[in-house]
C-alpha cells in the first residue's frame, strides 16, 4: 500500500523529490488495467505519479498503477510481457527499459516494477533484493511500504547471499528509527532463516549414544539459539485498540501515521495488524490485506498472525471478492490458531468457513 502524500501539485517547481522531464508523445497510466490515454508524465514525487491531463496536473498512488513511456519504450513491452505471464521476459525488458532511462526517477520505477512484479510471482527473496536496490535508489521514505508480502521461498543459496548483501546495504542506509529499517530487519531475518533451512543438519551417522554417555554428548551440542527479543508495547497499543474498538477511527488512524513515521521501540506486528484494522474500517480493503499479510509472514510465529491471515481471509471473502485465496486464507488461518491453542479464534474461523462454503 502507498498512502498517497496530500500535496500541492505544481508542475516543476523544484521540489526535491520531483523529478521533471520534457513532454512526452505519448505516455500512458494504466490504472487498474485501464488506460488513461493522453497524458503527459512529469516524474514522481515521493510515492505519487505526477502527470498533466489536458494541461491540467494531476497525481496518483503507485498502487495499481503501471506506466508507458515514450521515453523508455521498453517499458511497455515489459509490462505487455508481465501481464501474459512471461516473468523471465518481462524482467528482461525492464533491465533494457533501464538502459533507456534518461531521469533518475525512472530507475527508481523500474525498481519498484520490478519488486512488484517479482512479489507477485511469489519470487520473495529475488523481490526482496529489488526493494532493496529500491531503497537505495530514492530517498523517499514512502518506498518502505513496497516490502514484498509474498510467502517465503527456497531460493539458491547465491540468490539468497545476494539479496542479505542489498538488503544489508539498505538497512546501513536506513536511519534505526524508521518504518524501513525494521521492515528490513524483518526481511534480513526472514531470508536468514530460509537459508539455514536449507542447510538443516543431516541426521547424525551414528545412532545417539545410550545411557550415561548420552548426557555427555548433548551437553557438547551447540547451544540453543537465543530466545527473539520481545518488545514490550507502551500503552498507546491498547489505547489504539481502545480507539478502534469504539470507532473512532479518525484519532486511530492520526496515532497509527505518527507510529508508523516514528515506530521507535513499538513492535511492529502489533502495528502492522493495527493498521490494517483502521484501513480495512476505513474502506481500504486491499491496503488492509497488505499490512495483515505483511503482519502474518513476517511475524509467522508472533501473536497476531493467526489473526492477521483470519482478517485478510475476511476481505478476500467479502469486498475483494476472491472466494478461492479466501478460503485458503482461512485454512491455513485456522491450523495456526489451532497450533497456538487460540480456540476461540479457531471457532470465528469454522464459522467463516462454513458461511463461505454455503455461498457455493
Amino acid at each position: 500500500m502507498m498512502r498517497p502524500r496530500r500535496l500541492p501539485i505544481f508542475a516543476c517547481l523544484g521540489a526535491a523529490t520531483l523529478a521533471c522531464s520534457s513532454p512526452a508523445r505519448a505516455d500512458e497510466i494504466v490504472i487498474s488495467g485501464i488506460p488513461l490515454s493522453g497524458v503527459i508524465v512529469r516524474g514522481l514525487d515521493g510515492c505519487e505519479v505526477q502527470y498533466s491531463m489536458a494541461g491540467r496536473p494531476n497525481a496518483r498512488a503507485v498502487d495499481r498503477l503501471t506506466l508507458h513511456l515514450d521515453a523508455m519504450p521498453a517499458l511497455e513491452r515489459a509490462e505487455a510481457q508481465a501481464a501474459q505471464g512471461n516473468l523471465e521476459e518481462a524482467l528482461t525488458l525492464l533491465d533494457e527499459a533501464g538502459t533507456q532511462a534518461t531521469q533518475p526517477w525512472h530507475k527508481t520505477w523500474v525498481h519498484y516494477r520490478r519488486t512488484r512484479l517479482l512479489d507477485g510471482a511469489g519470487r520473495y527473496t529475488l523481490a526482496c533484493r529489488a526493494w532493496a536496490t529500491l531503497l537505495l535508489t530514492s530517498t523517499d521514505a514512502c518506498w518502505a511500504e513496497a516490502m514484498p508480502t509474498s510467502p517465503p521461498d527456497r531460493p539458491g543459496k547465491a540468490e539468497a547471499e545476494q539479496a542479505l548483501s542489498q538488503l544489508r546495504l539498505a538497512r546501513a542506509k536506513a536511519k534505526d528509527d524508521s518504518l524501513a529499517a525494521d521492515l528490513l530487519d524483518a526481511a534480513i531475518e526472514s531470508i536468514s532463516k530460509i537459508e539455514a533451512a536449507e542447510a538443516a543438519p543431516r541426521p547424525d551417522p551414528q545412532p545417539p549414544p545410550q545411557g550415561e554417555d548420552r548426557g555427555e554428548a548433548e551437553e557438547s551440542r551447540e547451544p540453543a539459539a537465543p530466545a527473539p527479543r520481545v518488545v514490550i508495547a507502551p500503552a498507546i497499543a491498547d489505547e489504539i485498540d481502545r480507539l478502534l474498538n469504539a470507532d473512532q477511527l479518525s484519532e486511530a488512524r492520526r496515532e497509527i501515521d505518527r507510529l508508523v513515521a516514528e515506530p521507535k521501540q513499538y513492535p511492529l506486528d502489533r502495528l502492522l495488524h493495527q493498521y490494517g484494522r483502521v484501513l480495512a474500517m476505513q474502506s481500504q480493503p486491499r491496503d488492509a490485506a497488505v499490512r495483515f499479510m505483511q503482519c502474518a509472514i513476517l511475524f509467522a510465529q508472533g501473536p497476531h498472525a493467526a489473526s492477521s491471515l483470519f482478517e485478510t481471509a475476511r476481505l478476500y471473502a467479502g469486498p475483494l471478492n476472491e472466494s478461492v485465496a479466501a478460503r485458503r486464507l482461512l485454512d491455513r488461518a485456522q491450523s495456526l490458531a489451532a497450533a497456538n491453542g487460540e480456540s476461540r479464534l479457531v471457532e470465528r474461523i469454522q464459522a467463516a468457513l462454513a458461511e463461505l462454503n454455503s455461498r457455493r
